[in-house]
């Protein structure tokens, strides 16, 4: 199981919660105003788009034009506030004009954030365009897990500013997302295929959580109230502070935030269950930080949603899930020790965990992992590979390059489960 940094979404949220100034403050209500009033059109008669995605490390990749440009790749992220557009390979040719700066605070004593805001931009996604927003423009050095271009794997983000509007189908076992603005669609979908199963989710500023039931490590039931996020790649993480000290195995690792890096203890779910369906075996990952931004953001991740086909109807502030082809797919936990990222040459090496397969041949953070078994590794890949890191084989043969040095060896994959807390 891999774990991606959030320090993109924990900007956006650090963005609505900062104490600003009063320039700063002027320029995020004018923000939230502006994109709050803004219009969509449609480019065709039906209120209806059907847009394909991929899968690119657990997370939805969707093409969207800023502006009339070329296809870019956006994260479609049910648990970002706002549309974010990063500096990538694919978006440096790109006019963006910023009218003003915001410092985003949280950001640590030793690095500094800063957001461009930037008016006066359409978004197209599918067959239905977002007019005259602002949205937030990240240059490379406010994100500090990117280490340059080529390891920015995606152009940017789609969010609930956006997504609000529509009542949104996710179609994982088709690989296709249906925006739509007919009122009766979510009826239309599910009112003959009683598979389907009506949650509440519930709106809180620009959030949408629904509560699901744990079996942490006991046969109690734990109800937690989780953000749905898709733009989060891992299963569900809560905060260890929140909740009764789990006493189950686990390995300990770590995410980049924006206070730095965070420690999080992998461990499994005797069940997990979401409406009347439930999977077992589901890793949760517990946040060790008491960081009051973190503390309020406990997710339910792409890792386990993507599981269901789901329809999102905002509207009516109700989910909609169903189990699909993947879902009897087991999720197991890392078995290298590698943190990775997708990269333009394969796979980015940002941890190696102590005493494990990958540090006892020799990765180090900022290695490139190029191909294992003969296979190479791409971005659409990536997943297959991160599966390959947590399968049952005993060992996997990897390349690498580590300071323009080109290396082959054979990665012994082993349980990182430790007994005692």
């Amino acid at each position: 199981m891999k774990l991606k940094p959030r320090l993109i979404n924990l900007l956006i949220l650090i963005f609505f919660t900062s104490v600003l100034s009063g320039c700063q403050l002027y320029n995020a209500a004018k923000f939230s105003y502006t994109n709050s009033t803004s219009k969509h059109k449609w480019l065709n008669n039906s209120n209806t788009t059907y847009v394909p995605f991929t899968l690119v490390s657990e997370l939805i990749i969707v093409p969207v034009r800023i502006n009339g440009s070329k296809t870019l790749n956006f994260v479609f992220d049910t648990g970002a506030a706002a549309t974010v557009i990063l500096e990538s390979n694919n978006t440096k040719g790109l006019t963006l004009k910023s009218d003003s700066k915001l410092a985003i605070s949280g950001a640590g004593e030793s690095f500094q954030s800063i957001a461009n805001l930037v008016p006066n931009i359409n978004v197209t996604l599918g067959e239905v365009e977002l007019i005259d927003q602002t949205i937030i423009h990240l240059p490379i050095s406010s994100v500090p897990f990117f280490k340059d271009r080529d390891s920015v794997f995606f152009d940017g983000i789609i969010g609930y500013d956006f997504l609000k509007r529509f009542t949104i189908k996710i179609d994982y076992d088709k690989m296709v997302i249906t925006l739509s603005e007919q009122t009766d669609f979510a009826k239309k979908e599910t009112e003959h295929d009683i598979s389907w199963n009506q949650l509440p989710i519930f709106i809180e500023g620009d959030m949408s959580y629904v509560f699901v039931n744990a079996q942490l490590n006991t046969d109690q039931t734990t109800p937690l109230k989780l953000l749905i996020d898709t733009g989060f790649s891992g299963t569900y993480e809560i905060v260890q502070t929140r909740h009764e000290k789990s006493l189950a195995p686990y390995y300990p690792t770590r995410t980049q935030g924006l206070t730095g890096y965070s420690t999080i203890h992998v461990s499994n779910t005797k069940s997990l269950s979401l409406g009347s369906y439930s999977k077992n075996n589901v890793p949760i990952l517990y946040n060790m930080s008491t960081n009051e931004e973190v503390e309020n953001s406990e997710l339910l991740g792409n890792q386990f949603l993507k599981h269901f086909n789901i329809i999102f109807d905002y509207r009516n502030e109700q989910l909609f899930i169903k189990p699909n082809q993947n879902f009897d797919h087991p999720i197991n936990l890392d078995k290298s020790g590698l943190r990775l990222m997708p990269h333009k040459l394969g796979a980015m090496v940002n941890d190696v965990a102590i005493k494990t397969g990958a540090a006892n041949i020799g990765l180090i953070a900022g290695d490139i992992i190029t191909s294992y078994n003969g296979n190479q590794i791409t971005a659409k890949g990536f997943s297959i590979f991160t599966s390959a890191l947590a399968s049952n084989l005993p060992k996997i043969e990897l390349c690498w390059i580590s300071n323009n040095t080109e290396n082959c060896d054979y990665l012994v994959l082993a349980s990182r489960l430790k007994s005692v807390y």
